[in-house]
């Protein structure tokens, strides 16, 4: 779960060593090595920050796409702290966020950026609802996996230069299943903002899912949903202990 949410194969780097991640015009940030802020953080101001977009001090996050990882069950998101946490100790990379005047525009009008004002509290958290057919497995990796660049209504996103996701419709299961193995598109095109699939690892039963969401159903529930009023306030309340209540 760590590497569909973006802390491993993603951001953050292969294993959580820090990377860089960036949306042309826009900005490039060198994401943190999780090991060095990691400990600076309890798992109630980790959540803070994951689900609400909150930071220590207070200030939004920039960035860190808490408007999908809202969707995370208490379960995975104990689970991830705590594999995070269980890592050995890397080396710090210089951390660095670069934000042209285009992406500094995006913030102010709430098209991009300030992850506590684009936090959709009204939207269900995925994660704690049933998920016992593909449709609803769909969903919740969709929320995750899909939003950050296709949109939180999955419509596309103009900043990313991302499609809408009804071109799933597209593919049959084996294209969509060799797309989200290799990062090629249709007519062998690479994706290469889709090159850390690569890293993932999706395992069949997840790609079957997503696709049977997608697809089948055109991912209208999150689009219904994607509306609704957003608030993010620094005093976020929290919900009970995460602390793990099995294996990571």
């Amino acid at each position: 779960m760590a590497k569909v949410v973006g802390c491993w194969a993603g951001c953050h780097g292969k294993e959580g060593e820090g990377g860089i991640e960036s949306i042309k015009d826009i900005h490039t940030s060198v994401a943190p090595t999780l090991s060095e802020v990691l400990p600076q953080y309890s798992d109630e101001e980790l959540v803070r920050l994951v689900r609400y977009g909150v930071k220590r001090d207070g200030q939004s996050s920039v960035g860190m796409i808490a408007y999908a990882t809202w969707s995370l069950g208490d379960q995975d998101l104990a689970n991830i702290f705590a594999h995070l946490r269980a890592q050995p100790t890397l080396s710090p990379v210089a951390r660095s966020h670069d934000i042209t005047l285009r992406g500094r525009w995006a913030i102010v009008t709430g098209t991009w950026g300030a992850d506590a004002a684009m936090v959709n509290r009204s939207v269900p958290r995925w994660g704690e609802l049933p998920r016992n057919t593909p449709f609803e497995r769909g969903r919740y990796l969709a929320s995750l996996v899909c939003t950050p660049c296709h949109g939180r209504d999955l419509q596309g996103n103009a900043l990313e230069g991302t499609p809408p996701l009804t071109i799933v419709a597209a593919y049959t299961k084996e294209q969509f299943h060799s797309l989200l193995r290799t990062s090629f598109a249709l007519g062998e095109r690479e994706v290469k903002r889709m090159s850390w699939v690569r890293d993932v690892e999706f395992t069949d039963q997840e790609i079957h899912d997503l696709y049977t969401f997608l697809r089948d159903h055109d991912g209208r529930q999150l689009a219904a949903w994607d509306d609704g009023p957003r608030r993010g306030s620094a005093g976020s309340p929290l919900r009970g202990s995460l602390l793990p209540r099995g294996p990571s």
